[in-house]
């Protein structure tokens, strides 16, 4: 078994986060008054339901984005959003800053229970059929450890970036909402201006070396926690 066997994993691993990071903000929006997404089906953990199958955008950078990342042996990049009206919320700004907040703490939290899993297997037996071993259960629950493995890395890496205050990222209006006036005009101002701004900082500069720092700490408690 090759090395490519963690492709599919990491594939499966970033529709199990975007869903969670995406249902974390519906389930959120809906209990803060705006059922903008409830009303669009969006109200779920399940990936697919945050699919917009008649958006090409939307199937580029859910889909085929991120599984073209994962086959160049990248963990997978890409993007997924939940529809919100903050105008339906009791307290507008506060409102708006817990439902982004939601999204990474959804992360956060799968990175807790995945860790605690891969705690648990570990007292059981595995066979790594990456180096040729014979299928039964140790195997099963080898590739169960590396699919938790997948899933704790992508959602760790996923809950830190969204966590960044740059527009569009979730960090920024979570920000906002503690910032005087003056400074949440100058959001607001550079807000069309984010995506670019995203990609200078990471594709053109060198910003993207923090994205080690998430990676770096969970693989560390991996390795505490198991190997």
């Amino acid at each position: 078994m090759e090395i490519t066997y963690l492709v599919p994993l990491f594939i499966a691993a970033w529709f199990v986060q975007m869903g969670v990071h995406e249902g974390g903000h519906a389930y959120a929006s809906h209990k803060f008054g705006d059922d903008t997404a409830y009303l669009l089906g969006k109200k779920s953990f399940n990936p697919l339901n945050h699919i917009e199958w008649g958006n090409i955008n939307s199937i580029l950078m859910s889909i085929v984005l991120p599984v073209a990342t994962a086959c160049y042996g990248l963990v997978p990049i890409g993007m997924a959003w939940v529809p919100v009206n903050p105008r339906k919320f009791r307290k507008m700004e506060r409102d708006m800053a817990l439902v982004s907040f939601a999204g990474p703490l959804a992360n956060l939290i799968i990175v807790a229970i995945c860790l605690a899993v891969h705690f648990g297997l570990s007292f059981l037996p595995q066979t790594d059929m990456a180096n040729g071993g014979e299928w039964g259960i140790g195997g099963i629950v080898w590739i169960f450890d590396e699919l938790t493995y997948a899933v704790c890395l992508t959602s760790a890496l996923y809950g830190f970036f969204n966590l960044i205050p740059v527009p569009p990222l979730d960090g920024s209006k979570v920000l906002r909402y503690f910032l005087p006036e003056a400074g949440k005009d100058i959001m607001d101002r550079i807000a069309p201006y984010g995506f670019m701004l995203l990609c200078a900082l990471f594709w053109v500069g060198d910003a993207g070396v923090i994205i080690n720092i998430p990676l770096y700490i969970t693989m560390t408690l991996w390795a505490l926690l198991g190997g």
